[in-house]
């Protein structure tokens, strides 16, 4: 296909381009463990995750056209293929962005997460159905190969800034250790691992709930056996304040069991002992949504 040929240095820049932007979203993805930043997998999967998804999209195309020995048909099933993997992942991500409690998106998120993706896929894809007009169609994959790479160089941005702004000084030891423990006791409970719940909690940890007694920790270990289901919490840590050997933990909070939702404020004190943080206090005010 010689008309292809016109197109080479076009994907050399592109496909480069986007390689090494790729390497540099990993740069960002691990400075964001040392910052105070919401720790949300849902927000993961649909700000930053995509973002590397385009890349590698822009990637992938560059490749298909400089394949040797392509031939019309091939070229089609790539671009098609391509196409509709790239604008079923958007729409994927585009629920995942609703679902999530980390970050509000605004119209400017809409846009560049959401839609121009899911058109650059679709224009990928009917591009591919018409190479049988290969120069308009080779337009259309160009167009869209150009439009994800400045998408991803957009949202790459975008958090690298929201990082900034919204990260702070970075974490210390004692704090990283406190989110430690908090990711191990929501692991632990989904998992319905008691033993390894109770071994983050002091013996003398008391839970306070509204309108009921202080549950002792025995108490609550008793309560969570006759638990029925699994449960799935997603925790929004508001702050976090360390001082000698005591530290606190503001949160917002969603627990959902059984079909059945409640949220709202959580407050727990954290104690340093041996040298391992673990629960002492914990007061909660989740209602039922």
């Amino acid at each position: 296909m010689p008309l292809l040929h016109e197109w080479e240095s076009f994907y050399v820049i592109t496909g480069s381009s986007a390689a090494a932007l790729t390497g540099l979203m990993f740069v960002v993805v691990a400075l964001m463990s040392d910052v105070r930043v919401p720790r949300d997998e849902s927000a993961l999967q649909a700000f930053a995750s995509p973002t590397i998804v385009h890349f590698c999209a822009v990637l992938l195309i560059a490749a298909f056209i400089t394949i040797p020995r392509q031939t019309i048909d091939s070229l089609r099933e790539c671009f098609v293929l391509a196409g509709l993997a790239g604008f079923l992942y958007v729409t994927w991500t585009t629920i995942q962005a609703v679902r999530q409690t980390a970050y509000v998106p605004e119209l400017e998120d809409w846009i560049f997460h959401s839609a121009l993706p899911l058109i650059a896929y679709a224009v990928l894809f009917v591009s591919g159905w018409m190479l049988g007009r290969p120069r308009g169609a080779l337009l259309g994959v160009g167009i869209s190969a150009l439009t994800l790479l400045f998408v991803g160089i957009h949202n790459a941005w975008d958090a690298a800034v929201w990082m900034m702004l919204k990260g702070g000084a970075p974490m210390n030891e004692d704090e990283k250790q406190i989110r430690e423990v908090i990711e191990r006791w929501h692991r632990a409970t989904k998992a319905g691992d008691l033993n390894s719940v109770l071994a983050l909690m002091a013996d003398d940890a008391v839970f306070l709930t509204p309108g009921r007694p202080p549950m002792t920790k025995d108490a609550f270990a008793g309560a969570f056996k006759g638990l029925s289901g699994q449960i799935e919490a997603k925790q929004d840590i508001k702050e976090i304040q360390v001082n000698g050997d005591l530290a606190y933990c503001w949160s917002q909070m969603s627990v959902t069991m059984n079909g059945k939702t409640r949220s709202g404020h959580v407050l727990t004190i954290f104690r340093k002992r041996g040298g391992s943080w673990v629960l002492s206090r914990d007061a909660n005010l989740l209602t039922s949504a």
